[in-house]
């Protein structure tokens, strides 16, 4: 049980990709007084503990709890305060958010993507965790996760007449494998007060205008958890605010969604962003206010949208020229009357004239087309102007012979 009644840390790593392969091939495992090659920092740590560590390996085709589920996960259990970790080449640093010594905190650490070589990125990460183990204080009991996204390797059965019997396997890069990502976000208070949000696409774009002409990028946060997650409830209000560090170019995206409650319905209020990007190209910093089109929502129930309607920019810093846009996909949202840990019955965006609507109308219209054509065809018919009379004169014909 991670955790536990008595005050404790609990230190989470997220790593972008790492499978237990990695630990074999870099990890000297094998070696009896090796000081954990790559990882030595973290087998230091597990050395001095008294606990053992369990890792657990999932099948692509049946996940289990990757990284960001996992923060999600912690984040709405802690009591304490959940402190993202920002990385720099000089300093640890916690936003200057105390630690709360007599209830249970969280320490989030997102490791750096992998670039370049693996060996690189886990001796960078490496480096990482010892100074953040080294930064804990003493007084209090720590437990530290390590995990991932995804994993960097995956087990592929090689298809073949005889599979039955055949044991073969491949070990290949996760990038020739379809790997499904999201995003949900759990941003619960109390049983009363509590967001759930679901998306299968996240993705922030920013464009700004100068004298050199349109500049414009765009960051995917789908996989990306945020470094802060606060819900605020109110009298006939919700209010969700998102903070997102150090993703990519995006140095910081703060993120306001409010709700407005009644006792019928819920709706989307305007969306507040505040961003700072700076990339070798451009900086570009500012804040916009989006109108959402959502409809309203019947309590109760979530709100789900397969490609919501863009967002509308109601106002913008025009001193910078800059804009900024969030866009959702595969998005289920519900501030309210949340039951059980799940999403309530799914209120659709689809609109009345769907696409099998519209296809009834069309055969519809076109049939009465040609039905009035046919009636019309009928009604043209005219009879004859004379019919033959018995009593009149006979009509001879002779017949030569």
């Amino acid at each position: 049980m991670v955790i536990a009644k008595r005050p404790q840390l609990i230190v989470l790593f997220i790593q972008d990709k790492l499978s237990l392969d990695d630990f074999s091939q870099y990890g000297d495992v094998y070696d009896g007084n090796s000081n954990g090659g790559l990882f030595s920092n973290l087998k230091s740590s597990m050395d001095r503990a008294s606990s053992s560590l369990v890792l657990s390996s999932e099948l692509p085709a049946s996940p289990g709890l990757h990284g960001n589920q996992v923060a999600t996960y912690l984040q709405g259990r802690v009591d304490g305060s959940v402190i993202p970790v920002e990385l720099s080449l000089t300093e640890i640093r916690t936003d200057g958010k105390k630690l709360q010594l007599d209830k249970n905190c969280l320490i989030l650490v997102r490791l750096p993507q992998a670039e370049g070589s693996i060996e690189e990125s886990l001796k960078r990460n490496n480096d990482i965790i010892g100074s953040v183990i080294k930064s804990l204080p003493k007084e209090l009991d720590f437990t530290i996760i390590l995990t991932a996204n995804r994993p960097s390797k995956v087990s592929v059965v090689l298809p073949s007449h005889d599979s039955l019997s055949s044991g073969r396997h491949l070990l290949a890069d996760l990038d020739a494998v379809d790997n499904t990502t999201y995003t949900f976000i759990n941003a619960t208070k109390n049983d009363s007060c509590a967001v759930y949000l679901y998306a299968t696409d996240v993705s922030f774009k920013v464009s700004k205008q100068s004298d050199s002409g349109q500049f414009e990028d765009t960051v995917n946060l789908t996989a990306v958890v945020p470094a802060s997650t606060t819900v605020t409830c109110g009298s006939g209000t919700v209010e969700l605010a998102l903070k997102y560090s150090n993703v990519g170019n995006l140095k910081n995206l703060d993120m306001v969604i409010p709700f407005d409650v009644t006792k019928r319905q819920w709706s989307l209020g305007n969306i507040t962003l505040q961003y700072d990007y700076q990339s070798d190209q451009e900086t570009v910093k500012g804040s916009d206010k989006l109108v959402p089109k959502f409809t309203a929502t019947p309590r109760k129930m979530s709100f789900h949208c397969d490609k919501p309607k863009q967002f509308r920019e109601l106002s913008t810093d025009k001193d910078n020229n800059t804009q900024g846009v969030i866009s959702f996909k595969g998005l289920q949202i519900q501030p309210v009357d949340i039951q059980n840990g799940s999403f309530s019955n799914a209120n659709e965006c689809v609109g009345f004239f769907t696409a099998p609507i519209w296809m009834g109308l069309l055969t519809s219209i076109i049939l009465t087309v040609i039905l009035a054509f046919g009636m019309m065809m009928i009604m043209s018919l005219k009879t004859m102007d004379r019919f033959d009379d018995p009593k009149g004169k006979m009509i001879s014909i002779n017949a030569g012979e």
